[in-house]
This record gives structure tokens, sequence and C-alpha cells, in this order.
């Protein structure tokens, strides 16, 4: 966002969310959620690169959703990230950061927001997925649990697993 010179607000109160639900907008500048599924600001040309990267890729993120076995509703790739190689984002009404807020309250509901893994393309461990994805599908699975969990982490969100997320890493690290 800061590279495209959108003004930023950091919200950092629970109330927020719900706020900025009710408000829309302010002075006709309308209000997005930088973890919104689709904010709307790429060029036609980026949304043209994006789509034929995201269709070349497709067996690979369809894979890593079914390898996720239902955590994320899909996995493609992101316009957001320049460090990151990944980060949650959500689809439909509510949001990652809502379903934080309303699983924290007593009696809580089981909110679940419909999660979307999205991956950094010029990050250097999206080529490593797409050489794994064809040479050894089950790293590939695996490396696509360790980034869902990184992706929790990185948004302040619990893991399931956090033994075997740490087994994975040093795994990984070892060899």
């Amino acid at each position: 966002m800061r590279d495209k010179g959108y003004e930023i607000l950091y919200l950092t109160d629970n109330v927020d969310e719900f706020c900025l639900q009710m408000m829309h907008d302010y002075k006709g500048k309308e209000f997005k959620s930088v973890s919104a599924d689709d904010l709307g600001l790429e060029t036609e040309e980026e949304k043209e690169e994006i789509k034929k990267a995201q269709e070349d890729n497709k067996p690979l993120f369809d894979y890593m959703t079914e390898k996720l076995g239902g955590k994320v509703k899909s996995v493609r790739l992101s316009q957001r990230l320049k460090n990151h190689p990944v980060c949650i984002t959500s689809e439909g009404m509510l949001s990652v950061e809502m379903e934080k807020v309303l699983s924290a309250m007593p009696n809580a509901e089981n909110a679940k927001a419909e999660k979307v893994l999205e991956i950094n393309p010029n990050h250097p461990i999206f080529a490593k997925l797409k050489d794994l994805y064809n040479t050894d599908k089950d790293k590939a699975g695996e490396y696509a649990d360790i980034l869902y969990n990184q992706a929790l982490l990185i948004e302040g969100m619990p893991i399931e697993n956090p033994v075997e997320f740490s087994n994975k890493i040093c795994e990984i690290m070892a060899k």
C-alpha cells in the first residue's frame, strides 16, 4: 500500500473492525482492509499478469489447497506482498481479524473466516514450491503446511499443532 502511495490507518483495538464496517467511508473515502481478498488497486496490466500466473500454477495451488485439508478456501498468488513469502487473507463478510475477536469472546460461536493463503510470486520460496511440486509432491505438501502456519503466526493467530510445526522446521533445517 505504501509503495502505491495510499494512506494507511493502523487500527489496533478490537472494536476497530466493527466500527469500520459500520462507517464504511469517511468524507467519500472508502475504508478497505489490507487483509481483504480484493482491494481493486491493480492496473489492468497487473491483473492480467497475475491472472496468467495464477492459471499457469493452478495445479500447484489446487494441490496445496487439498493438502491443507479445508484450512483454506484457496491458495493464490499475491500482489500485496513485497518481502514476506505468504499471508492469510479472507473472502466474504468475516475477516481474519473479526475471527480473532469473536474467538476471544466468552461463549464464542467458533466463527471462522474463509481464509485464503496468498503466496508472493517474487519470493524464492515460490520457485522452490514449484520445483518441489514437480519433483517431490509430498515435500511440497509439507511446505504448504509450514507456510500456512507461518502465515497464521504472522497474522497473530494460534496454530493447531506447534510441536508438529517446530518438528517440520527442524527437519528442513537439518537437511
